[in-house]
């Protein structure tokens, strides 16, 4: 089983042919985890698709979005990371258990790095669930800091619950407001996408997703409703093709002034 390597959620395909169709009704349970364990159950199904790499499965779980190691043979708990964020996880507004992590081999144990609810980004050793101290602030990036615009660094409008994209050295984050289809203000936070230095956790490039003055298609927003609008954020899966180096990720729509408008969100295509 060490072999056998599952180190980016979305993978979709498997190539191993141990189970099929002949022997499945056959399978029978080897083990059980029950992620209650780990605090409260944010959701009704469990939602976060679990990375094996060398006979480890890690995964998130529980509503303050604990990591946790297992043994994929035993279902033994090797170790489990959760950050206590205090007021600023409770004021969270995606306090979700989290769809996954992400996955950087950095050629010795592995690294770990996944959002916490109160949005910030963590970076770990694989083998031992320990921070990188070379990551970061003690293997912590606050992300409601540069950001490019003023945010309440408790209660700021801005988390994810969608795993952060490793493509090579550069981790890509987006940015979440509270979930439904009518934001409580078209002045939110605005989803800005970013892309960090795997190594040292620095800032390497924004993306403004409501372009800025002098930024291509500031001329689109009317009225320079550029100035105050908000949202535009990616909360969903972001995908990458590293042979062209450029990373596919949805944003979602900005806040609607007309109930019956019908507005498509847009498919964003970055270089990393």
């Amino acid at each position: 089983m060490a072999e056998l390597r599952w180190r980016y959620r979305k993978y979709r395909y498997s190539g191993l042919d141990q189970i099929s169709v002949e022997n499945f009704s056959d399978l029978e349970v080897a083990w059980r985890v029950s992620t209650a364990n780990f605090g409260p159950n944010p959701e009704y199904n469990f939602q976060s698709t679990p990375l094996m790499v060398d006979g480890v499965l890690y995964s998130t779980a529980g509503s303050r979005r604990a990591v946790i190691a297992l043994d994929a043979g035993t279902g033994e708990l090797l170790w489990m990371h959760r950050l206590d964020e205090g007021e600023r996880g409770a004021a969270a507004p995606r306090r979700l258990s989290g769809r996954g992590l992400a996955y950087r081999d950095d050629g010795a144990d592995g690294q770990i790095f996944y959002v916490t609810p109160g949005y910030q980004l963590i970076g770990l050793d694989a083998a031992s669930g320990r921070r990188l101290s070379d990551f970061g602030i003690n293997g912590i990036v606050d992300l409601k800091q540069n950001f490019d615009q003023d945010i309440d660094l408790v209660t700021g409008e801005a988390g994810l619950h969608a795993t952060p994209l490793v493509a090579g050295d550069t981790i890509v984050i987006g940015a979440a407001h509270l979930p439904g289809s009518t934001p409580r203000s078209m002045r939110n936070i605005k989803g800005y996408i970013r892309g960090f230095d795997a190594r040292s956790g620095d800032r390497k490039w924004i993306f403004h997703t409501i372009p800025g003055a002098d930024e291509f298609g500031n001329d689109t927003w009317l009225n320079d409703s550029w100035r105050y609008t908000g949202n535009t954020g990616v909360w969903g899966q972001i995908s990458v093709d590293l042979e062209l180096g450029i990373a596919y990720l949805p944003t979602e729509c900005r806040p609607m002034t007309i109930m019956a408008a019908i507005v498509t969100a847009i498919i964003c295509f970055l270089t990393v």
